[in-house]
């Protein structure tokens, strides 16, 4: 007897979008992002009508605004339908299964300028395609409204901006499960859509990486980063042998509440590249907490070089670190001493080396998206002297936009690196994470 298992023939999935099966008991979101061509929007449509079949269920297929039923994936449910010969009662505005009394019905979610949740009490499984047009508005006011037990929420999109709304929920929520899937990804895509995807390669990169490959458009002409050096970070390779390894780490003290302590430890790993390890985030309200972590970062990873952000509580914090002899250089973001003319301070210098060093791919690091979404919210702006200057993090938590604690111990790590570590005499002689040459303590 055979231990192979035989899958609905409607369940044959890209193998990228298997975990909406797999895992669908596991999480209570889904965000499917991509691009054209992945398989996404059939994946979700296919995994649902499977469901409508086997348990009586509601499905709400919304979206932000709805015209007509043309505009929401009602047809790809009646295509389905039809090719697989599936038992479901077609209705003008609704989908009945005829096996389990499963109802499918479509929805616009804003109606005349304000948010209408009419119909969607009592929901099992709420399907949101073209995510990307939801506002942070709708969002609020729909996600608490789907309160049913063991009700699940799925979202496909191809996303616009960096900082999108649902993108945005489902990167910090450890209830969602997310997805990045391409045409690349989907062994199904015909091949007039992969020769479609390869003439708009040759005709307009900016238009296929986003159409095709599903990277945010950098729609704002101040955004720093671009999310195309964001994303290769992670698709990046060293090129060369590194001839001397040193390791530098950069450390962000959160003095606010709700803000994260970060560590990035950077390692050179050719003449011109370094690679990122798995950040270090933590949160403690007690600031002698957060040095014993530091102290036993330093002493775990022995960095040539070491940099903390001293603004603020970070002052103190700096002060005891040095009162115990570990050697870790202070980062003041508001000086401007020692920074070339055009920047403002040092934070906006070292914005603007990191995203030179991203443009030159020297970053590598396994793919982040909390870092990358971070990143992907610097903005900057020219004072009135011509000095370019970085959107501070009163201003971005003034717009709802969480502070990038992570992309700031990044940043500082390449600003040490760009300042410090290409002068390599200061560099330690010895295993001692607290000690430099000429350093008598300890």
């Amino acid at each position: 007897m055979s231990d192979e298992i035989v899958v609905p023939s409607l369940l044959v999935l890209p193998p990228k979008l298997m975990p909406i099966i797999e895992k669908f008991n596991d999480y209570r979101f889904f965000l499917i992002e991509g691009g054209r061509g992945s398989g996404k929007t059939q994946g979700i449509g296919r995994f649902l009508l499977y469901l409508c079949e086997k348990k009586k269920i509601r499905v709400v297929c919304g979206r932000e605004t709805q015209s007509t039923i043309e505009d929401s994936v009602y047809k790809v449910f009646v295509d389905l339908i039809k090719t697989y010969q599936l038992n479901f009662e077609i209705m003008k505005t609704k989908i009945i299964s005829n096996v389990s009394g499963s109802e499918i019905v479509f929805k616009g979610f804003r109606e005349q300028g304000s948010v209408n949740i009419k119909g969607l009490e009592g929901v099992d499984v709420l399907w949101i395609d073209e995510a990307e047009a939801i506002t942070k508005q709708t969002l609020d006011i729909i996600i608490p409204t789907i309160r049913k037990s063991k009700s699940r929420v799925f979202f496909s999109m191809n996303r616009k901006l960096p900082n999108d709304p649902v993108y945005d929920f489902g990167v910090e929520n450890d209830k969602c499960l997310h997805i990045t899937i391409n045409y690349t990804d989907n062994p199904f895509c015909s091949q007039e859509l992969n020769d479609e995807a390869t003439r708009c390669k040759e005709t307009n990169e900016i238009d296929y990486r986003h159409i095709w490959l599903g990277e945010p458009l950098d729609m704002s002409d101040n955004l720093l980063f671009s999310a195309k050096s964001v994303a290769e970070m992670s698709q990046i390779e060293p090129m060369g042998e590194v001839y001397r390894h040193i390791r530098v780490i950069g450390i962000d003290f959160a003095a606010q509440g709700g803000d994260f302590c970060c560590a990035s430890i950077l390692d050179k790993c050719s003449p011109t590249q370094w690679k990122l390890h798995p950040q270090i985030a933590w949160q403690d309200a007690d600031p002698m907490s957060s040095i014993g972590r530091i102290v036993e970062i330093i002493g775990k990873y022995h960095p040539d070089f070491a940099i903390l952000d001293c603004g603020g509580m970070g002052f103190v914090v700096h002060a005891r670190l040095q009162e115990m002899g570990v050697r870790i250089d202070g980062f003041d973001g508001a000086t401007n001493k020692g920074v070339p003319f055009e920047y403002a301070n040092a934070r906006a210098y070292g914005y603007y080396t990191l995203a030179e060093y991203l443009r030159n791919h020297q970053i590598l690091a396994d793919k982040n998206d909390i870092l990358e979404k971070e990143l992907l919210s610097i903005r900057f702006k020219y004072q009135s002297n011509g000095k370019r200057i970085i959107e501070s993090k009163s201003d971005m938590r003034a717009k709802g936009i969480k502070s990038p604690d992570r992309a700031d111990s990044l940043m500082m790590a390449v600003y040490a690196i760009k300042t410090n570590v290409q002068d390599t005499t200061f560099l330690m002689t010895t295993t001692n994470p607290f000690k430099r040459i000429n350093n008598s303590r300890w």
